[in-house]
């Protein structure tokens, strides 16, 4: 997840090679506000109390809205006080977000904890010698050097692509041992030389969590950090052997989101209590990797030196987003299904107009209430297309779906009126399930069997054929089947909003 810009514009510094200089400091909270703790919920304060200005969040939010920018969520908080929280359909304010590889930095938060607590030592200690005896098994010498500060930093050098069309971490998922198969991955360059992303090692680093605490990641977030932060609605996945996953999939409200970023901006403290040791959150939030110009990463924390003023982030596939700027005392999350966060960055910054209060303003606390009202609801809907010949000619009945990662086996299309069109799918080793599709351009929205998710699906008209849109909300993908009739039933192209999947799939009439 390389971002190129940044919540508040800055100059760009010269690349480097991998290093170890420390990040700026951060700034102690502003001398004049008391110190406020959100672990019961987020004290809230008009914009222009915290120096922000309520209309330009409006027009943000408006923007998004009107551009339709797969934003889900908003949130800024600034001295302790939440300014803005708003929510956009089909996302709701209740659910659970996958904060997809913020994951990380909470993972990172995790390690340090350990080490604080003297269950790991050394993290230039080899993996090798701290992953489970089954997987200790090198098929090259110089993977004994891969370090953890290396799983931390990104600087493994294993190697983490993919050819083309096939998913690392699905194949990961796939394999019987996660740690094992990572660590069986053809060396591309020699530990601590060189920054290659790679989400999938990062199960590595869980799984040492696990392996030197005796107990998963998750289970760890829950008694150290979760529980005194007051965050009680989180899900977090583990692999086959119990071990939560390192690289993603960790879920969690928006607002508690956020107390993650203001535990970091605390230097790891919460309240009288210091949760992560703040040796280790200096170190973690140091350069260890050069990325590109002026972005360089610590130990699952993206850093940005030459911003001013500087900032640091955890982020995650889609525009998932915690940004921590300690100059500022500021904390914003976004969560989103596939956008831009860097779109949405220069519009917030744009907002932040003091390190003092503003003058009063009745006018824009109404246009920004205003502003996040709509955003929760859809857009009216449209003067639906008559339902084309062909697509009548194929109502109800069975398709079988050539093989495909989302273990899609067979699909039901029944077209019983111009605005709403009923899917019904069939996954493997699952049942039937029923889905309806809005034609009028608002989406429908149902409940995902085997997730338990919601999920929103829409339908376009295109020449010659129909694009469906199954968005998974709060999972992130956005899957588009684009449908088209041939002689022996349909032919799919399917591809996912965030590049996840491209390919050609054939439903035959069963």
């Amino acid at each position: 997840m390389i971002r190129t810009t940044h919540f508040f514009a800055s100059f760009l510094c010269c690349a480097g090679v991998v290093a170890c200089a420390p990040a700026p400091q951060s700034a102690p909270p502003l001398p004049s506000q008391t110190e406020i703790w959100p672990t019961h919920g987020w004290a809230t304060s008009t914009p222009e109390e915290q120096g922000i200005d309520s209309v330009a969040l409006a027009k943000v939010i408006d923007w998004i809205r009107d551009k339709q920018i797969p934003v889900h969520s908003l949130f800024l908080e600034r001295n302790g006080h939440a300014v803005l929280d708003a929510y956009f359909f089909p996302f709701d304010a209740s659910e659970r977000h996958d904060v997809a590889s913020v994951t990380k930095s909470v993972a990172s938060s995790l390690i340090g904890i350990a080490q604080g607590e003297g269950k790991l030592g050394d993290l230039n200690a080899p993996i090798s010698e701290l992953l489970p005896a089954e997987t200790r098994t090198l098929d090259d010498p110089r993977k004994g050097a891969i370090t953890l500060s290396n799983l931390l930093d990104m600087t493994s050098g294993l190697d983490c692509n993919a050819a083309p069309g096939e998913n690392l971490l699905l194949e990961m998922e796939q394999s019987a041992d996660w740690p094992a198969f990572m660590l069986n991955r053809p060396l591309v360059s020699l530990s601590g030389s060189k920054f290659q992303y790679c989400g999938a090692a990062f199960h590595m680093v869980s799984v040492i969590l696990t392996g030197a605490t005796g107990f998963s990641a998750f289970d760890l977030a829950r008694n150290q950090i979760f529980g005194p932060l007051g965050i009680a609605n989180a899900v977090w996945p583990s692999d086959p052997q119990g071990n939560s996953h390192g690289f993603a999939d960790l879920e969690l409200q928006p607002r508690d989101a956020a107390k993650l970023g203001y535990l970091w901006l605390h230097h790891g403290r919460w309240g009288q209590q210091q949760i992560i040791p703040e040796s280790y959150l200096t170190v973690a939030l140091g350069t260890h990797a050069q990325v590109q110009p002026g972005i360089t990463y610590g130990y699952g924390f993206w850093l940005y030196p030459s911003h001013r003023p500087y900032d640091f982030e955890a982020n995650g596939r889609g525009g998932q987003r915690i940004t921590v700027v300690p100059a500022q005392n500021l904390v914003s999350v976004v969560t989103a299904g596939g956008a831009d966060a860097n779109t949405i960055a220069p519009l917030l910054a744009a907002a932040v107009k003091s390190d003092v209060p503003l003058p009063p303003n009745s006018q824009g606390a109404l246009e920004l209430a205003k502003a996040i009202a709509g955003a929760a609801h859809p857009h009216a809907p449209v003067m639906p297309t008559a339902v084309p010949q062909w697509a009548r000619n194929i109502s109800g009945k069975m398709f079988a779906v050539s093989d495909n990662p989302l273990g899609l086996v067979s699909l039901q299309l029944i077209f019983a009126s111009d605005a709403e069109v009923l899917l019904r799918t069939q996954f493997a080793g699952g049942v039937w399930e029923s889905h309806p599709v809005g034609m009028d351009g608002v989406p429908r929205l149902s409940t995902n069997g085997k997730s338990g998710h919601r999920i929103a699906l829409l339908g376009t008209w295109r020449p010659g054929g129909l694009l469906l849109d199954y968005n998974t909300i709060a999972r992130i993908d956005d899957y588009r089947f684009h449908l088209a009739p041939v002689a022996d039933g349909l032919e799919i192209h399917l591809t996912e909003r965030t590049g996840l999947i491209d390919m050609q799939l054939l439903a035959k009439a069963s």
